[in-house]
């Protein structure tokens, strides 16, 4: 057994429950002052976390975007302000002026010709306006349009189409020789007024011709188509005298003058030499296909043609007076002596000498003598009966010689 004293449990505990209270107590007391002071030592930095109010992030997000929307809507409007002044500029429309829309042009080729001209002020708003809008195709033609017009402006007045051509009207007469149609057309009263002297000029230059014409043929007779014509008030020597080849060109073509080659063996100048002596030996339309059936047969059968018209271009060409007539001359126009067409027309024929050209009647004639004031011929292939209606033209002072 121990001498040491048994173990008092309770004051133990009571003992040393006591001594743990007031240790832990103070101990617990400074730990938490410490706390307490580094805390608050924390709160006094920089890093303190203010918190905000719940909310505030969605009222930032609220103003920019309201911010947005109205630099938008400001864009928005000076842009619709623009394109409306680009289709209608502000002031007046300014001096009007001519505007030629070539043939073939399209919207927006007319667009860029318009802005190039200051009619309008932009081709890319024009190209929008006519797709979006619509408007067009637009004729080709001279328009008067104004600088500085609204688009709808100017899409009105081309719808409207161009403005009426002014023209001036001239005949040309059947049976004139070149001479005298080049005197017509310098005529201002019968003709154009046109420089008498650029007409000659240009018929001698080589720069107007025929397409039949004999590549070697100098002349330019019977070339120049007589009718009546409008032309451009405007148009100058050349535009005229080519309207008049052109004119001879397209009757031939639908005449199909071609074709002679075959039935008569005749070119298509050969066919408008015959056509200008029928011209210059008929007044009666009934008679030009008997003329023409004349004609033909003394050809076939190597006779002269002795038609007295001829001879008076001769004359005319030699700078005489057209009566006054050279039968013994060599001349290839002497047709009472040189068998065969003469070398050129001895005037311009008309379409319906043509036509007899190309449609002779049927008949044995190879005479016909002029029996009547009104131009009437007797037709007959007896030597007799030519010379008795001779006579008797005579008679008559028809001026049968």
């Amino acid at each position: 057994m121990s001498d040491r004293p048994p173990y008092d449990h309770d004051d133990d505990l009571g003992a040393g429950g006591a001594y743990e209270d007031d240790h832990d107590d103070g101990y617990e007391d400074e730990l938490g002052e410490a706390h307490a002071d580094a805390y608050d030592d924390e709160l006094d930095e920089d890093d303190y976390v203010e918190l905000r109010p719940r909310g505030s992030g969605g009222r930032r997000l609220l103003t920019v975007f309201v911010v947005l929307l109205l630099v938008f809507a400001i864009l928005l409007g000076a842009s619709a302000m623009w394109v409306q002044r680009q289709i209608d500029p502000p002031g007046a429309p300014g001096e009007a002026q001519s505007v030629v829309i070539p043939e073939g042009s399209t919207s927006d080729a007319i667009g860029k010709l318009l802005a190039d001209e200051g009619i309008i002020t932009s081709e890319l708003i024009w190209e929008w306006y006519l797709r979006i809008n619509g408007g067009g195709p637009f004729q080709a033609g001279t328009y008067e349009l104004s600088e500085n017009s609204s688009i709808g402006d100017v899409i009105d007045v081309l719808t409207e189409g161009p403005a009426p051509i002014e023209e001036r009207s001239f005949t040309v007469p059947e049976a004139l020789t070149l001479k005298e149609i080049l005197d017509r057309l310098a005529d201002p009263d019968k003709g154009l007024g046109l420089d008498r002297a650029k007409l000659q000029d240009l018929m001698d230059s080589g720069q107007i011709r025929w397409s039949g014409q004999p590549a070697d043929q100098p002349s330019n007779e019977g070339i120049l188509f007589p009718e009546t014509y409008r032309i451009d008030a405007d148009a100058d020597e050349e535009a005229v005298l080519r309207k008049l080849v052109g004119q001879l060109e397209a009757v031939m073509t639908e005449l199909d003058v071609e074709s002679a080659q075959q039935r008569f063996n005749l070119s298509p100048y050969e066919v408008l030499v015959v056509a200008s002596l029928i011209e210059e030996e008929t007044k009666v339309d009934a008679e030009r296909n008997k003329v023409a059936r004349v004609i033909y047969n003394r050809l076939s059968q190597g006779m002269p043609l002795g038609i007295d018209a001829t001879s008076r271009y001769e004359a005319e060409l030699a700078g005489r007076d057209r009566g006054d007539i050279d039968f013994d001359s060599d001349s290839p126009y002497n047709t009472r002596k040189i068998a065969g067409l003469p070398p050129t027309p001895i005037a311009a024929p008309g379409r319906a000498s043509i036509e007899a050209a190309l449609n002779p009647a049927d008949g044995p004639w190879t005479y016909y003598v002029l029996q009547d004031a009104e131009g009437n011929h007797f037709f007959t292939d007896s030597d007799s009966e030519f010379l008795a209606a001779k006579d008797r033209c005579r008679e008559n002072g028809l001026g049968c010689g």
